[in-house]
């Protein structure tokens, strides 16, 4: 019989389970470390209107990252290389937190217009950013190969590229009014057709969030989430700036089949004991 050898331990998954200390939610924002890689694309500002362009632009991502790749990780196992490959980091699910809600993979992508052209920001956060130089030349390969961004054929003219880093992130003061600008549309499991149903869905949303991206930053969050959603409700707001956006993504698990989006762009405003 061959010889069947179990996998490795997932070094990430272990990492992300078991942080090296637990912090209140206050200081979580003095041991916050991201890396965000700019990509600026010529002539191709107008597509940053289409809600569908950051995920074409993440899975075709997710494909260069997927050609140096190990084995194990394309399998859906943790990679057994030293360090692990960017797709087993940055790409694959590393477990759950609980059983319904699963660690976060440590990016975000967005896309903007700046006048003719398009930049593509994709953030790292925490230790990810061990990973920054495969992630953006994953990136590059990505937008000039993967055919997210092309009209009607051609080159992808690149015009340059960037890391930018944000080691601490500055609290403000204290506030009673705030104005939330959603580029990428805001999308609730609890939000019903009819739009927005209030503050306290939102912070739930952001606390899960958050205490998965403090996984990347080597630490858990102490905090009563319960009574910080409970306060959000207190709180007036006004959603008539916000605006229902439907676009469809594409799946490819299930075979590259369209699936419906709808979310929430534009502003929010809330005003109370923020």
């Amino acid at each position: 019989m061959p010889l069947t050898l179990p996998d490795p331990p997932s070094v990430i998954a272990e990492r992300l389970l078991h942080p090296a200390e637990t912090v209140p939610l206050a200081a979580l924002p003095r041991r916050w470390f991201q890396q965000t890689v700019m990509v600026v694309v010529a002539g191709r500002g107008a597509l940053a209107d289409d809600p569908a362009l950051p995920g074409r632009v993440r899975g075709a991502w997710g494909h260069q990252l997927m050609r140096a790749a190990s084995d194990a990780a394309l399998d859906g196992r943790p990679c057994p290389w030293d360090p692990p490959c960017a797709y087993d980091a940055l790409f694959r699910e590393q477990g759950r937190l609980t059983p319904g809600l699963g660690l976060p993979r440590p990016t975000v992508l967005a896309a903007a217009a700046m006048r003719q052209d398009l930049a593509l920001r994709l953030t790292l956060f925490g230790f990810a950013c061990d990973w920054v130089e495969s992630a953006g030349e994953a990136l590059i390969a990505a937008v000039r190969e993967g055919d997210p961004l092309r009209q009607g054929g051609g080159a992808v003219p690149i015009r340059r590229r960037r890391i930018e880093t944000v080691e601490h992130v500055a609290v403000p003061d204290a506030a009673r009014f705030a104005a939330l600008d959603f580029v990428t549309p805001l999308c609730l499991r609890d939000r019903d057709a009819a739009g927005f149903t209030g503050p306290g869905s939102l912070i739930a949303s952001l606390g899960n969030r958050l205490s998965g991206l403090a996984r990347w930053q080597d630490c858990a969050v102490e905090a009563d989430w319960r009574a910080l959603v409970g306060h959000a409700e207190t709180l007036a707001w006004d959603d008539s700036g916000l605006r229902p956006v439907h676009w469809r993504r594409g799946s490819a698990r299930q075979g590259g089949r369209l699936i419906p989006m709808a979310g929430l762009a534009g502003q929010l405003l809330l005003e109370g004991d923020l």
